[in-house]
């Protein structure tokens, strides 16, 4: 019997550093695979407001309701309104199935970690009722399993995954003329203030790419030497990879690090600063541990030593490229082809 497409509403708040990161970045990467996977997609309209993916998509259809639609994925974990939605969605319409991947993070290594515990328990309340929830690490699905939690690759965007798998070692003469970049938002979560002591401890060359500038921070940012350089298109923002030695991004907590995966794909070097569970069995460049100093230390003696920062490049790349993750399916269950009738 001929098949109809799965129709499936997709619910989130852009955060992050837009379209690069975060949810925004998220939601992009998985429009795009259900869309190959022949699914017909739309944004749920909450509040009112439409969730920016019409920018990008401009026939991509907005509701404010679900009728007709066969599936919900969530995206993020930190809003009230979508505990309300799995929650009266359940009741409503029992036989929708309705999915939830909500970038958790570890309480013990966030800065709120009473919030993170929270949205943990109600994420297990969430399974009760049905509702299937997918993380992106095997850590992850540990603090949150409850009988409906599922392991998933992440949605990584075409043009990415193919940048990482055709990506080479740095030749020995690449010229970098930047030592170490920031990338993301300048905000206490993804480490900033971590990166101005490390730039300004470590005299090199320093910039970072920021989404948006905080009052203050451009003046923190020159008292520590680093060039700031606001929300720079896609082709700009490869280029000033493609010049950086070392890509220092200080979070506390990373579930996949899509700024990472991109400087990699460009040569970068990418230290470990934090509880980053994609880099879990990597023996080199564990550094969440070091004091200021040493990092410091560490990063002038790798940008003083290119052929071990070439080293250690390469190194990087294959442990990504056979990582488990990889090959683990993006969100199982979500698109399928449904019988017609």
């Amino acid at each position: 019997m001929a098949g109809q497409p799965e129709r499936i509403a997709l619910a989130y708040q852009p955060t992050g550093f837009q379209p690069r990161g975060g949810l925004q970045r998220l939601a992009l990467n998985l429009v795009e695979h259900l869309r190959g996977s022949g699914a017909v997609v739309q944004v749920l309209v909450t509040r009112g407001r439409g969730h920016g993916l019409e920018v990008r998509w401009p026939d991509l259809p907005a509701s404010r309701h679900l009728a007709g639609v066969d599936a919900l994925v969530i995206l993020g974990c930190d809003q009230p309104w979508a505990y309300a939605l799995a929650v009266t969605q359940r009741l409503r319409r029992p036989g929708l199935a309705v999915h939830w991947l909500p970038s958790f993070h570890d309480p013990r290594s966030v800065a709120h970690p009473l919030r993170a515990r929270l949205a943990g328990r109600a994420l297990k309340v969430m399974q009760h009722l049905g509702i299937q929830v997918h993380v992106q690490t095997e850590h992850e699905r540990s603090l949150l399993a409850a009988g409906a939690c599922h392991l998933s690759s992440h949605a990584l965007g075409s043009d990415l995954r193919r940048r990482l798998q055709l990506a080479l070692p740095p030749e020995p003469d690449d010229d970098r003329p930047l030592d170490l970049l920031f990338v993301g938002r300048p905000t206490i979560q993804k480490g900033w203030p971590r990166f101005l002591r490390l730039a300004a401890r470590s005299g090199l060359r320093c910039a970072a790419v920021v989404p948006s500038v905080p009052e203050g921070e451009r003046a923190a940012a020159e008292a520590a030497g680093v060039t700031l350089v606001h929300n720079p298109d896609d082709p700009t923002l490869l280029a000033m990879l493609r010049q950086a030695r070392l890509v220092t991004i200080p979070a506390d907590y990373e579930s996949f690090g899509l700024a990472q995966l991109e400087a990699l794909s460009q040569g970068c070097l990418v230290p470990v600063l934090g509880h980053w569970p994609l880099w879990q069995g990597f023996a080199e460049l564990q550094w969440q541990e070091c004091s200021g100093e040493q990092i410091a230390n560490a990063c002038r003696a790798l940008c003083r030593n290119d052929p071990e920062r070439r080293r250690l490049v390469s190194l990087q790349l294959a442990h990504l490229r056979c990582h488990p993750i990889l090959a683990t399916p993006f969100l199982p269950g979500v698109s399928r082809t449904r019988p017609h009738g």
